[in-house]
């Protein structure tokens, strides 16, 4: 009996040599399995686009390079190899072809939110992927994130898709059993992941992008395995041979495979398992060409198609180093959903639920304690070294005289954890991450910790400053002490939980953020209070006595800070995008448009006479 693999196959002899070729036990059991399940080779649906395409495809190949290719189909390859200076090399190029790239969807999510898209944890999966190939890599970022934008929408280019972010349609399509992670490895360590084609016909093109852009991103490539060795793919025909078949349409195919392929996962081996029906297979051979044309050339040599019953489909991926006592599909053809269908979302889904806090539990972690202690105790303790923490030097230094009496339970230092920094930490909600961008300030931890400190901001205004140190070491030690980890993404290493020392100046750094934004409030509440009558002319300059809501032309940080100018700073931040995104020739009259629009609500722009003490408001055209 000819072989039943059909890779690369001319009439029934194997091009590729494969393990079934010669003949031995498992031949022999696959005959007998043909013989009682009435398998009948001139059944075989006609895939001759599609096998002439691979054979093509393994026959420019060199005699290493096809080694290679067939070592991975069987089970017995390597796995990517990774030193120090090959990713510091690997992310410098990347970061060099990205500027020069100048991608339009890449600028957009830059001005979203930078460290995403800058993520060296991002780009190692691109470049791990693809061997470390640069450009192909940072092509498939870019078109990744315009597939981002097509599907999810601009405003979620730059930052993680959740399961919140997945309507009932794609949850339903994910746990119908579309696609299934099988328990274990193969013989090489690799992930082996099923698609169920009998299936892509029942659902549409943008519900399964969604639905496997999530799966792909959150799931499968965040597994270690997968971005050094590779994933296996077999796609399944799991439908009854003979029975009609509602198969998915050239377009769905094209829209699907353009999406799927560009993701940052590398296929080491793909599978296609089919049976014999009316009409031809499940998946036919147009749209298989089409499918592995979507292939890169990597994946296309490493492409198999098989031909049977369900039992001699077992037997095939058998051959191919994939275990059978946890194949999500039964000797009959039957789906074993009972026992292991969806058991791997629910591993995710329980994962994800133990770094996701309830809002109660928020609350509690986050609530307002005594902080007990009294100045005057303060007073003969040293100062705590927070690390390089620095208060900034304002015209607050008359507030020593200013005293509050604050209650601090002293966290007992047996407690705290460990003052070095920790590597290799998975981030949780309640953590705090240290960063810029919207992506960490609206992250569950930071909104909380902004809250949190809210509450202590009266207490640190009226402490002198030499012991708003103190405060702030207290206030990490009460944080850290209740499980709250500061954290900070650095390159490969991924997330590392800081020390004392960064923590304490973290909550330094906030507490003179909200400083400012309280200023700022309250210069925004006296504008809304000016009379209409009192708004300034136009015209040019006239003597004037600066008030908070004014905006004062001039450097230093004593313009920075005055209330006027950062309501000013804010105000114009709504309008950033717009700005950027307005005809040069149109700025200008947008330009004056703001301008009118604060001098109505009382905003005047005033600066100070060189070599005086006067002020003077200056004109629209300053403005």
């Amino acid at each position: 009996m000819a072989s039943m693999e059909y890779s690369y196959n001319d009439g029934n002899k194997c091009i590729v040599p494969c393990l079934n070729c010669n003949d031995g036990p498992e031949q022999a059991f696959l005959q007998h399995a043909a013989t009682l399940h009435g398998s009948n080779n001139t059944e075989r649906p006609e895939m001759k686009q599609t096998e002439d395409f691979l054979a093509s495809e393994m026959n420019k190949l060199s005699v290493q390079e096809r080694a290679n290719a067939l070592a991975d189909v069987h089970c017995v390859g390597e796995e990517l190899k990774e030193t120090p200076e090959m990713i510091e090399k690997g992310l410098a190029e990347f970061q060099k072809a990205v500027e020069e790239a100048k991608n339009p969807v890449y600028e957009m999510a830059c001005q979203q939110n930078r460290s995403y898209v800058e993520d060296p944890t991002l780009r190692l999966q691109f470049l791990r992927a693809n061997f470390y190939d640069v450009g192909t890599s940072v092509r498939k970022m870019m078109n990744v994130l315009q597939y981002k934008a097509k599907y999810f929408g601009h405003d979620m280019v730059a930052r993680d898709i959740t399961l919140d972010d997945l309507n009932e349609e794609e949850m339903e399509l994910i746990l119908s059993g579309l696609c299934h992670i099988q328990d274990g490895r193969d013989r090489s360590g690799r992930v082996v992941l099923y698609v169920f084609t009998h299936m892509l016909g029942r659902c549409r093109a943008d519900t399964l992008i969604r639905a496997a852009y999530y799966v792909c991103l959150h799931i499968i490539v965040p597994i270690p395995e997968v971005q050094t060795k590779g994933a296996v793919v077999v796609f399944y025909d799991l439908s009854n041979p003979g029975n009609q078949f509602p198969g998915p349409g050239l377009n769905f195919a094209m829209e699907t495979m353009q999406v799927t392929t560009a993701l940052p996962i590398r296929n080491s081996a793909m599978h296609f398992c089919l049976k014999p029906r009316k009409g031809g297979a499940a998946l036919s051979d147009e749209i298989l060409r089409v499918g592995v044309d979507n292939f890169s050339r990597h994946e296309r040599v490493r492409t198999s198609l098989y031909f049977g019953s369900d039992l001699e489909l077992r037997y095939h991926l058998r051959g191919r180093g994939i275990p059978t006592d946890t194949m999500p599909v039964g000797e009959v053809g039957n789906l074993l959903e009972d026992i292991i269908l969806n058991s791997w979302f629910y591993k995710h889904r329980d994962e994800r639920n133990k770094n996701h806090l309830p809002l109660a539990e928020f609350d509690e972690l986050f609530s307002k304690e005594p902080l007990a202690f009294s100045l005057q105790s303060l007073e003969s303790e040293e100062m705590v070294d927070t690390g390089g923490y620095h208060e900034d030097q304002t015209s607050e230094d008359t507030e020593t005289a200013r005293h509050a009496t604050m209650e601090l339970d002293l966290v007992n230092e047996e407690e705290l954890p460990s003052s070095g920094s920790v590597a290799g930490v998975q981030p949780r909600d309640q953590d705090v991450m240290l960063g810029k961008g919207k992506s960490y300030q609206n992250h569950p931890g930071n909104v909380y910790f902004r809250a949190f400190l809210e509450k202590y901001l009266d207490d640190y205004d009226k402490s002198p400053r030499h012991k708003r140190r103190h405060m702030c070491a207290n206030l990490a030690h009460m944080l850290k002490a209740k499980g709250v980890r500061f954290i900070v993404q650095q390159g490969p290493e991924g997330w590392v939980e800081c020390d004392s020392g960064a923590a304490e100046k973290k909550i330094g750094q906030l507490f003179r953020s909200l400083r400012k934004t309280e200023t700022a409030r309250h210069a925004t509440m006296k504008l809304d209070l000016v009379n209409e009558e009192e708004l300034p002319s136009s015209g040019s300059v006239a003597r004037v006595q600066p008030r908070d809501q004014d905006v004062m032309l001039g450097k230093g940080k004593s313009y920075q800070n005055h209330p006027g100018n950062v309501y000013f700073r804010t105000f114009l931040e709504q309008y950033l995008d717009n700005y950027d995104k307005a005809p040069r020739q149109n700025r200008r009259p947008m330009c004056a448009n703001l301008a009118n629009t604060l001098r109505a609500k009382g905003v005047r722009f005033i600066e100070q006479q060189e070599g005086s003490e006067v002020w003077v408001e200056c004109d629209l055209e300053v403005a």
